[in-house]
């Protein structure tokens, strides 16, 4: 794995900056892994447990996490071997396959009555759009006043993904849980990945979600349903459950431009620009604001500037995490956390199930596991 002991430095800084992170409460437990196209360089871990205590569950590499936004790149690459077959393409008015989301007016604020503005929707609604978050279609958890912009006036992270897990099933015929396990998870040999955790061996095991109690410092377990717990429909954009080493394989598929799952000529566009400057600007906007989700979401600097590709979020300079330009990256709301560079040759993901997303110290041992991965990564 390591041809010299330069490699394996970074990568013993990390597990002790990890176990301390253990011991000083930051969270109840955490799992990495990042390899390269060839698997010369290979790294794995599982540290803690789900709960913080004696009595917690150890974490393993096979551990079932809520994968949450994570989900987002795997419903892009299905929706992608659909572009490939020519059954939709990202230019395409998509209203007639997704009418729900189509008959939606746009809220233009609130009368003196305290009674919603609406207004029909004017732009088209097409693929690109639903895949870079500028279609206008919100989670009202995170922000009600998403809902404002219309289709190429704005850009913030909504559910145009849940929808496009919608598109998926319609064009194919079948549930979104039966496509991916066809054509995505079956390739890569996946078997701990699906939207139904129970049906997973050992899924009913999944991780539970834990929140820090800033009084006493201690963990507890998260009681209400979680996202999509107790749904019976797929949400593309936030509902599958997989274990770590499992996400990872996708990662690998993507960085290695294997064809497993995408033509090359797909696997470029994922890797290229998709917004226009309207919707780069707003996006740059909401960087800036240097709010919690900057920091799950792997910003470390919100004065630099990043853009949109197909399945994450995309660095538009080189920077000094290790981070090259180009890469894709994204994250998941229970603090997790991947991407994929290219020019680096590297991959890798980060997985707990911790709550408040962007928790400050939680921020910190992402900046410490990508910097670490890509030292780790140079000197081999």
């Amino acid at each position: 794995m390591f041809r010299n002991s330069d490699s394996r430095k970074p990568l013993e800084d990390l597990e002790k900056a990890f176990d301390t992170s253990l011991e000083d409460g930051t969270w109840p437990g955490v799992v990495v892994a990042a390899t390269n196209k060839s698997g010369s360089f290979y790294y794995a871990k599982a540290f803690g447990n789900d709960d913080g205590t004696s009595d917690g569950r150890p974490l393993a590499m096979s551990s079932i996490m809520t994968l949450a936004s994570m989900s987002k790149l795997l419903t892009t690459i299905a929706a992608l071997q659909l572009v490939e077959k020519r059954l939709v393409d990202l230019e395409t008015d998509v209203s007639s396959l997704i009418p729900t989301l189509a008959s939606q007016g746009i809220l233009h604020g609130w009368d003196a009555a305290g009674q919603p503005r609406i207004q029909s929707r004017k732009n088209a609604i097409n693929l690109r759009n639903l895949l870079t978050h500028t279609s206008g279609a919100g989670y009202n958890m995170s922000n009600p006043d998403l809902a404002r912009f219309t289709a190429y006036e704005g850009r913030n992270i909504n559910c145009g993904i849940d929808w496009v897990g919608q598109l998926v099933e319609r064009l194919a015929g079948q549930t979104l849980e039966t496509y991916m396990q066809r054509h995505i998870w079956e390739p890569l040999g996946i078997e701990r990945m699906s939207f139904w955790p129970a049906s997973i061996s050992g899924g009913n095991r999944k991780v539970r979600i834990s929140v820090r109690d800033e009084a006493s410092g201690r963990f507890t377990v998260l009681k209400q349903l979680f996202l999509t717990e107790g749904v019976t429909d797929c949400f593309g954009g936030q509902g599958i459950y997989a274990s770590v080493e499992e996400f990872l394989k996708v990662l690998h598929s993507i960085l290695s431009d294997d064809g497993k799952l995408l033509m090359s000529k797909s696997i470029a566009m994922m890797f290229q620009s998709h917004l226009l400057p309207a919707s780069r600007e707003s996006l740059q906007q909401h960087v800036k604001k240097s709010d919690p989700e900057s920091s799950f979401i792997g910003i470390f600097d919100n004065n630099r500037l990043y853009d949109w590709g197909l399945g994450g979020m995309l660095t538009v300079e080189n920077e000094p995490s290790g981070r090259q330009k180009n890469t894709l990256f994204w994250s998941g709301k229970p603090n997790l956390f991947w991407f994929i560079d290219r020019e680096s040759d590297l991959c890798g993901v980060l997985g707990t199930q911790f709550l408040p997303p962007g928790d400050r110290k939680v921020a910190r041992m992402i900046e410490i596991f990508q910097k670490k991965i890509y030292e780790a990564r140079r000197n081999l």
